[in-house]
């Protein structure tokens, strides 16, 4: 779905092929830092967790990082599509989608997707980022605190393996990218989260905006009976009290 990434004719022009090599050599020092820091013990989980299995979550949860972020690309641009176009080439996708584009699906899918971004984000700066003083023994003052005081090296690690290329891929590939049981999981998990009623206090956030703004909000949906509004926001008050009782 969309066409291809243009890169072999901007790689001509000097100044950017000049960028693509210095970005790559600053994802590949940025690597090897973050890597170095954890076999050294001298990262926040790695300090108590065997560094084997700490390469192993920060992976895998940057894997599963790269489907939110592409498919959070996906599903936004595939609504004009008619899904009878590839209910037989892309039947994962087709799923997806009539799940996800189904009335006010697509905005929950979106807020419980926000909640996996900064949870995941959270588990790989655990992983990864240094115990505040660490440095490695070749790294120079000026080179350690600017990448790992800074946390650039962690930025860099985490935006341009976990985050922006697989957004970049998944908008000239949205039916592909999603047509696998990795999003159908991811999915069903942000919807779980916005049902959880965890976040809604977004849902009154916005209304006040709204109010003030003198703007209605458009659903797609019709109006909620009773009992959808007693479901929806029973669980987000609940835990919010439960949060000030006192430990036993």
């Amino acid at each position: 779905m969309g066409g291809a990434i243009d890169a072999k004719s901007d790689s001509k022009n000097p100044c950017t092929l000049f960028k693509y090599i210095y970005a790559t050599c600053l994802l590949i020092f940025s690597v090897i830092v973050v890597v170095w820091m954890i076999f050294e013990r001298k990262t926040h989980l790695s300090h108590d967790v065997n560094p084997w299995g700490v390469i192993v979550i920060m992976f895998g949860a940057l894997l599963w990082l790269c489907m939110v972020e592409g498919g959070q690309g996906a599903l936004v641009g595939l609504p004009p599509v008619d899904r009878e176009l590839y209910k037989d080439s892309h039947k994962i996708t087709y799923k997806i989608c009539s799940m996800a584009h189904k009335g006010d699906n697509l905005d929950r899918y979106l807020m419980g997707r926000q909640f996996l971004v900064i949870f995941i984000v959270f588990i790989v700066e655990m992983c990864g980022a240094p115990i505040a003083g660490e440095t490695l023994y070749w790294l120079p003052a000026w080179a350690s605190n600017l990448f790992l005081t800074s946390g650039l090296a962690m930025i860099l690690f985490t935006v341009q393996l976990g985050k922006v290329p697989s957004q970049v891929t998944a908008s000239h590939m949205m039916l592909d990218y999603i047509n696998n049981y990795s999003a159908l999981f991811t999915v069903y998990v942000a919807l779980a989260l916005e049902y959880s009623g965890i976040l809604h206090s977004s849902y009154v956030m916005a209304m006040i905006v709204a109010k003030l703004s003198g703007k209605p909000i458009e659903s797609n949906e019709p109006p909620r009976n009773t009992a959808q509004n007693i479901s929806s926001g029973f669980v987000a008050p609940c835990l919010w009290l439960c949060s000030d009782l006192p430990s036993p």
